[in-house]
């Protein structure tokens, strides 16, 4: 069982920063441990998705687990403990949708930015096995969003609308979609 690590905020230097690419012929102990840590942080918070530097571990790790029922993005999917090593994507279409995001690493702020909605992404899991995956909708948002984290890119810098910001709180009140808390 993982440690819960604390989770890193905005302006946190590690958050801008490019993570190194995990040797995925060397999956050591350290990488594991590393794997069990972001589990258990996640399961701490509120979040559907956390990736490594916003738990200070400067490594191309992503961890997905999405409850539907707690999920009030309108085609969220059942998504199981997935932890993604040197996750990469690319868009199947140019079909894109504006939500408004949540981050772990932006806890009141939300902002609506514009993603593919149907992507192809490719990463190694624990065992270092190749996995290819066609993804859409909800999923294919937060892998773009965790895959941005990994090179040091926070949502904040894709809001591109001038109204395209709220709090979580003013989300709520006027019942402003919100894809993840």
């Amino acid at each position: 069982m993982g440690k819960v690590l604390k989770v890193r905020e905005v302006g946190d230097p590690i958050l801008s920063t490019k993570c190194k690419e995990v040797d995925i012929k060397n999956i050591n102990q350290e990488i594991l441990e590393e794997i069990e840590d972001l589990k258990e942080t996640l399961n701490f918070t509120e979040g559907f998705r956390i990736a490594a530097p916003q738990a200070g571990i400067d490594r191309r790790i992503v961890i997905i687990q999405v409850n539907k029922e707690k999920c009030t993005y309108k085609d969220c999917e059942e998504v199981p403990t997935t932890v993604m090593i040197n996750p990469t994507w690319k868009k199947l279409s140019e079909e894109t949708e504006s939500e408004f995001e949540g981050c772990l690493s932006v806890p009141s702020i939300r902002g609506k930015v514009e993603r593919y909605t149907n992507i192809e992404v490719t990463y190694y899991n624990e065992k270092g096995e190749k996995v290819i995956k066609q993804v859409k909708g909800f999923t294919a948002r937060d892998i773009q969003h965790e895959c941005d984290h990994l090179d040091g890119i926070v949502f904040l810098e894709k809001v591109k609308e001038h109204n395209g910001f709220a709090t979580k709180d003013m989300i709520n009140k006027f019942n402003l979609k919100e894809e993840n808390k």
